[in-house]
């Protein structure tokens, strides 16, 4: 019985350290899409707009910077009220949460076949 207790012992040992050993990216849990600005749907403007960001401890999106945004200007607000509603489950680096800079996402504005055509 003993040798038993030992085993299990040994085996929720390596498994905690395992999992404690672990690495893995940041990982998007909640916030919502971009909101098409009215006048670039009515005239039928698609777009994106590319976002430089840093991922705190507490998941939460700071030190958002527009990378790039074609065309200019256009989608800019609503792609940057999207990221900062955006909340993520910290990196993880040796079992340990660690805050993640320099984080790029590209946010993009498409309309679907039968608003690209409803101005018509």
């Amino acid at each position: 019985m003993r040798s038993r207790s030992i085993l299990i012992v040994t085996l929720m040992t390596l498994l905690a350290a395992a999992c404690a050993s672990q690495n893995r990216p940041a990982l998007l849990v909640s916030g919502s899409g971009p909101i098409y600005p009215i006048e670039a749907k009515e005239q039928g403007i698609e777009g994106a707009v590319t976002v430089r960001y840093d991922i705190q401890l507490d998941g939460s999106v700071t030190n958002l910077v527009i990378v790039s945004s074609e065309p200019g200007a256009v989608f800019d607000e609503a792609a940057l009220t999207a990221v900062r509603s955006w909340r993520f489950n910290p990196k993880i680096v040796d079992g340990q949460a660690v805050s993640s800079r320099q984080q790029q996402s590209t946010v993009g504005f498409r309309l679907d076949g039968a608003e690209r055509y409803d101005r018509y």
